[in-house]
């Protein structure tokens, strides 16, 4: 029969080299995290932001040839400087811009609130600007349409006719603020409008012409599904009648806001699931959040909040919402939260590291599946959030986050009455020191008991 020493002295290899493995698993630890976490990034491509320019604008409009070509063009907010405003066009996908405003520059540079494009204009180069004139006389129309037919070389106004004029302020009434273009309009020229104050127009000789389908005073933007107009439904983003949906053409609008909230009567912007059509979902979004639906708008349910007292300014979606989909919004503290999940969940991108603005526009790139990047603009100027297009884009990126922190730094302290002086952290890094002592410790402990022992310790 074996010595109870015997057992005894089984009983304490056996917790000794228990002891031992949990130690090595503790040590072991950190690195088979550190190895996770670098597949983890090598996966998912590094994403930083990069500068385009200064420019102050209204919005971003890519053109049919975006992903052949590259070209994409800008248009420019009344907060922009006089002397600067127009439309810019890039031919190398943002990195660098060139005016294209011969024809739009009056003694008092005007500002833009639409941009439609051909869908042939990768062969013809059509293209339609709509914006608001400035020095203005006191009976002249306060809107503008212009057209280009050499990719914005050059802008010839035209005259546009169809809106009402009004006695009070002795002006015609043709405040274009949204534009969608039939997805015939080789066969119909068909154009439709959104009128700032008037409602919904349409155009069947490309803008010469409007006739009004339906009065809304409280419209801000127009929208329409892909499959518009093979299913004529059209939608409205308003000031206090939150989502209006049309389902003849633009005739009627009924509104739709089953599920947002009853504060939220500003409905600012609405996007379509590419594949509306199946899936008939719609997003949208105000102050309050963003919110989807997929019954064609009929009831909404929230995706994304902000933070107290912060407010939701820019929406932009893309994908088909079977086998992709993204989704970001902007809020006025200069924040920028992306979904690549479909709007599962929503992560911050750091932009306010370069913003001291509010985000005023966002876009995603038509590529964005497989090129990962994504525009903003703010009176900050205009940014690119992607993959690094060379080995310093990343390192320019970090500089300029720094530097607009140290200058935010600067403007807080000045405010105090203090004066700012940068320093370097003298804090020493201890985590990893403290997170390895126990493991250490224990193989210590285990290591001197163990020469302590003599032979006869382990003797039957």
């Amino acid at each position: 029969m074996p010595k109870t020493g015997s057992n005894e002295k089984r009983r304490d290899c056996l917790r000794q080299i228990i002891l031992i493995a949990v130690s090595l698993c503790m040590l072991l630890f950190p690195v088979l995290a550190s190895v996770t976490l670098s597949v983890a990034a090598q996966t998912e491509e590094d994403r930083h932001w990069t500068t385009l320019g200064p420019n102050r604008i209204a919005l971003f409009s890519f053109p049919p040839n975006y992903v052949e070509e590259g070209w994409m063009y800008l248009a420019t907010s009344p907060v922009e400087k006089m002397s600067l405003r127009g439309v810019y066009l890039s031919e190398d996908r943002g990195d660098t811009w060139a005016s294209y405003s011969e024809g739009l520059i009056p003694k008092k540079r005007h500002y833009y609130t639409a941009l439609a494009f051909s869908p042939g204009f990768a062969e013809d180069r059509t293209a339609w600007l709509f914006g608001r004139k400035t020095g203005l006389t006191a009976e002249e129309a306060f809107g503008g349409m212009w057209e280009t037919t050499d990719g914005g070389l050059t802008w010839t106004e035209i005259e546009y006719k169809g809106f009402p004029y009004r006695e009070l302020t002795r002006r015609v009434s043709q405040d274009v603020v949204g534009v969608v273009l039939s997805n015939t309009f080789a066969e119909d020229n068909t154009m439709y409008a959104a009128a700032a104050g008037e409602g919904v127009y349409v155009s069947h000789d490309r803008g010469r012409n409007w006739e009004m389908l339906t009065s809304i005073k409280d419209i801000t933007n127009l929208h329409a599904p892909p499959n518009f107009p093979e299913e004529p439904l059209l939608a409205l983003s308003t000031t206090g009648s939150q989502v209006m949906v049309s389902t003849d053409g633009g005739l009627t609008f009924e509104t739709r806001g089953q599920g947002l909230p009853e504060k939220m009567n500003s409905v600012r912007g609405i996007a379509f699931s590419e594949n509306f059509a199946q899936d008939r979902k719609m997003f949208c979004f105000g102050s309050a959040g963003v919110f989807v639906s997929e019954d064609e708008g009929m009831n909404w349910t929230s995706i994304a909040a902000p933070e107290e007292n912060v407010s939701i300014e820019v929406m932009a979606v893309i994908g088909d919402f079977s086998e992709f989909g993204s989704i970001a919004y902007g809020t006025d503290d200069q924040k920028i939260f992306l979904s690549d999940d479909m709007g599962k969940t929503f992560v911050s991108i750091e932009s306010e590291s370069l913003l001291n603005y509010r985000v005023d526009v966002i876009n995603f790139a038509p590529d964005y599946q497989t090129s990962k990047e994504l525009f903003a603009g703010s009176q900050d100027g205009v940014f690119r959030y992607g993959p690094a297009r060379d080995e310093g884009s990343a390192a320019n990126a970090q500089a300029e986050a720094e530097s607009v922190e140290a200058t935010r730094s600067a403007r807080a302290t000045a405010v105090s009455g203090m004066e700012f002086v940068p320093q370097q952290s003298d804090r020493i890094e201890t985590g990893c020191v403290a997170y390895y002592a126990l493991p250490v410790g224990a193989i210590l402990v285990f290591a001197l008991k163990k020469r302590g022992r003599t032979d006869d310790d382990y003797s039957d």
